[in-house]
């Protein structure tokens, strides 16, 4: 509060406008003292004042001094208030700067542990904040980590077993092998709903009973396949061979025979060997088809397949998964980051304040000497120039009182020089000689 009142004083609005103002009054003020000067001078001059041997002058003389005391007077009132506003100021800036060398380091020091203090206090806060969120991406990385591990391991030890790094599968493309599949399956369709509708049924146990032979097909071509592909693997697989391709046996030529008799009953003729064959042999060739595709869709290793197949999702879901979490930590850090930074820099500001705060007052110190010297110069002027009017008035009297003396004569009062004013601001050292 303090030192906003000494702004307040120590920057007046108008200074110089105030200075010209005051000029022009006085100016005013002289134009009429020079025109009574010459008055009185002529006026005392006809009455023959001073008397040519009196040493004193006369006391309209006397009284144009005091006019112009005056203005001088005046002048010290208007300037005043204005030089003790940064004359106070400064005063005070030197106090600062004598206690902060009194103090010394002392000081310094105290501040920058307050300062540190507090950048570590801000510091611990925030990693405390963060800690908990930073702990949950760790654990939640950790754990996809370790699963993924274990799913790597498994596959490791089947690689180590059967020698092979991943399966060897000609018909890489699943959807395409389901498709093959149901197509074979679809070509039965057709026919068995004919057939089966020879029994009365109601139409959709009809198409139970035709959907189920037509699933017979693919299903066992597909498990047959996969024993076949995979029997060294596991010696069991020949039983399960031998039982898919009998069971397809006897489900094929049982379904021929009956397609057979079926078809010659519709037409009124006796059952073909012949077709019993085609429809054998058609039936036939869809299962070898789905034989194929499965043997060459699986490899000959059951577990190397397996495990190979779940490696290949744990590692896409791991990928994923691991972005993620790199993308939140990254941000996370970011934050972080820009907090600890933004406290950081406040320490940084501090400290250079502190560092500073000598440079600082010095050089508010020297902005108010300046001011101050300014101002002195200013009212010092003025007041030259009130004195000038004086000296300039005071010719004019004793002119125009020559010009009516009858003798023509200078009085003996007029041999020493025109006393001069006394001068405030004059006297008055600037606070910067320089």
């Amino acid at each position: 509060m303090k030192e906003k009142k000494l702004n307040n004083l120590a920057s007046p609005p108008g200074v110089a406008s105030l200075v010209n103002e005051q000029k022009r009054k006085f100016t005013a003020a002289q134009d009429l003292l020079e025109k009574e000067a010459v008055t009185l001078g002529e006026k005392d001059g006809f009455m023959g004042l001073p008397v040519a041997n009196d040493p004193q002058t006369t006391p309209n003389e006397d009284l144009l001094r005091y006019e112009y005391r005056k203005l001088l007077a005046e002048c010290r009132k208007k300037g005043k208030p204005y030089l003790d506003g940064p004359h106070l100021a400064v005063k005070m800036y030197e106090d600062k700067l004598e206690e902060m060398r009194n103090n010394g380091d002392s000081e310094f020091s105290r501040e920058m542990d307050v300062l540190e203090q507090k950048r570590t206090a801000d510091t611990a806060e925030i990693n405390r904040a963060f800690q908990d969120r930073e702990d949950d991406l760790q654990e939640k990385e950790r754990l996809l980590e370790q699963e993924f591990h274990e799913v790597r391991q498994d596959l490791k030890q089947i690689q180590e077993k059967t020698g092979r790094n991943h399966p060897l599968i000609h018909f890489k493309n699943g959807f395409l092998y389901f498709l093959l599949l149901l197509g074979i399956g679809l070509c039965e369709v057709p026919l068995n709903l004919q057939i089966f509708q020879k029994f009365g049924e109601a139409f959709f146990i009809t198409v139970i009973m035709a959907s189920s032979l037509a699933i017979a097909i693919p299903v066992l071509a597909h498990f047959t396949g996969v024993f076949i592909k995979q029997r060294k693997a596991k010696r069991e697989y020949n039983f399960f061979i031998f039982l898919c391709v009998a069971l397809f046996g006897i489900f094929n030529f049982g379904v021929s025979v009956f397609r057979t008799s079926v078809l010659a009953e519709a037409m009124g003729e006796s059952a073909s060997q012949l077709n019993i064959v085609i429809f054998t042999t058609l039936n036939l060739i869809l299962f070898i088809i789905g034989v194929l595709a499965a043997y060459f869709r699986h490899d000959e290793s059951y577990e190397l397949e397996n495990i190979y197949e779940d490696y290949q999702k744990s590692k896409k879901i791991f990928n994923k998964e691991k972005a993620e979490i790199s993308k939140k930590k990254s941000a996370l850090a970011a934050l972080k980051n820009t907090e600890l930074k933004t406290v950081h820099q406040a320490f940084v500001e501090g400290k250079n304040r502190l560092h500073n705060k000598k440079d600082a007052l010095i050089a508010r110190r020297n902005e108010y000497i300046q001011k101050y010297d300014e101002l002195l110069n200013s009212f010092a002027a003025l007041e030259d120039y009130i004195e000038a009017g004086y000296h300039l008035a005071i010719g004019k009297y004793r002119a125009a009182n020559l010009g009516q003396r009858k003798d023509r004569r200078s009085p003996v009062s007029w041999i020493d020089e025109v006393p001069t004013l006394d001068l405030h601001f004059a006297g008055m050292p600037e606070l910067d000689p320089n």
